[in-house]
């Protein structure tokens, strides 16, 4: 057995009964297309639901900012805001963005190569990096990006330099407020440029995207595109649309400001929490489509709440489901679980979930702070993964 490099749990994984694949394969196989025999018009209804709603709390968080006459209701005006920008973010624009609501011809708007995201994200740099790398490679080392990005380092077979006592604090007060605005810079592989040049040994522990051999002045158009047209309306347009019908235009962008920044820690927060703290994965689960799956489910950690806060979490509190089942609307996440857990605990294999988001936090944390300190001796690579020169 070898032992989880975050834990020191033993990973599930050494030395499984082969027949296990075989046996994991179906039965996650007769879950997706159950379900995928289910969506109609109810799936339909939800999304152009969500967008509607979306919609209604817009209108209210920046009607408050314009016109409040007191903290109390620009504060509420804050919290609307950030419900619409949130839901736009994680609800609606990564689901969409998985391809969950291309089955219906109906609602073209909502088919993943035709939507256009309300958050600061280049869509298809985000399909290449994360649909295509981080949900096929997850927790793969050196082959998943989402693994450790920017400077973060979370394993010990990443080379430590200096630059990773600063983990904690740059991140907590520097990438998680803005952590929307930075996904072109891991998706676009501005990211692993800044790494060869600053790190010891480059971009050693670190996946690389694949920038189809664009230049930097052709990745730097999608990237400052999908930037500006949050930044312009969010901190140009709106504060001056109210200074201009005698409002305080400091107020609104202040507002908006604020709500960005929450929304920012929120996503940050919620996504962090789901794999960093679990083991590191090999990449010979492709050859198998149920050894795949094992390592969906051991890569994997969800966290407890209610249907209702779900979205607020765009469903990633299941996270397992999510990456079992990426292209399935994610509102049927909780009945899904309720499958899956019984599927595992049949076979026996771990079925992870914290108890409170809070506590999911608090080990991603105790992850983060652990690896910005160097090892006290150099871990030998396994069969985690696949190293690059």
């Amino acid at each position: 057995m070898t032992n989880n490099i975050y834990t020191g749990r033993p990973s599930a994984l050494t030395n499984v009964d082969p027949a296990l694949f075989d046996q994991i394969e179906k039965e996650i196989d007769d879950i997706k297309q159950r379900y995928r025999t289910k969506l109609g018009p109810k799936d339909v209804a939800y999304i152009k639901g969500l967008r509607r709603n979306s919609r209604t709390f817009e209108a209210i968080g920046r009607g408050l900012l314009w016109v409040s006459p007191e903290p109390i209701t620009w504060s509420i005006g804050v919290f609307f805001t950030w419900l619409h920008r949130n839901i736009e973010a994680i609800e609606i624009g990564h689901n969409v963005l998985h391809g969950q609501y291309d089955y219906f011809p109906e609602i073209p708007q909502f088919h993943a190569h035709n939507f256009k995201w309300k958050a600061p994200v280049d869509e298809e740099g985000w399909r290449r990096e994360h649909n295509g790398l981080h949900h096929v490679h997850t927790n793969v080392f050196e082959m998943d990006p989402d693994l450790n990005h920017g400077i973060l380092r979370t394993n010990e077979l990443t080379p430590w330099n200096k630059r990773h006592l600063f983990q904690v604090p740059v991140y907590l007060f520097g990438a998680y407020p803005t952590m929307l605005y930075q996904f072109n810079a891991q998706n676009l592989g501005f990211g692993q440029k800044f790494r060869e040049r600053a790190f010891p040994e480059g971009n050693k522990g670190y996946a690389l995207v694949d920038t189809a051999g664009e230049s930097d002045d052709e990745l730097a158009k999608p990237n400052s595109r999908s930037i500006w047209r949050i930044l312009a309306k969010e901190y140009v347009v709106f504060p001056l649309l109210a200074a201009a019908t005698g409002f305080s235009g400091l107020k609104v962008l202040l507002g908006n400001a604020l709500a960005d920044v929450i929304n920012n820690y929120w996503v940050s927060m919620t996504i962090q929490a789901t794999h960093f703290t679990e083991p590191l994965q090999s990449a010979d689960a492709l050859k198998h489509k149920g050894h795949w799956y094992l390592s969906q489910l051991e890569s994997s950690v969800n966290f407890k709440g209610s249907r209702r806060m779900s979205i607020l979490w765009g469903h990633l509190n299941y996270q397992i489901e999510h990456h079992l089942f990426p292209d399935i609307p994610s509102h049927h996440y909780p009945d899904m679980a309720k499958e899956v857990k019984a599927v595992c605990k049949k076979y026996g294999v771990d079925y992870k979930c914290n108890p409170t988001w809070g506590r999911a936090i608090r080990n991603y944390m105790s992850v983060m702070w652990k690896h910005s300190f160097p090892p006290a001796t150099q871990p030998q690579q396994s069969n985690a993964g696949t190293g690059h020169a």
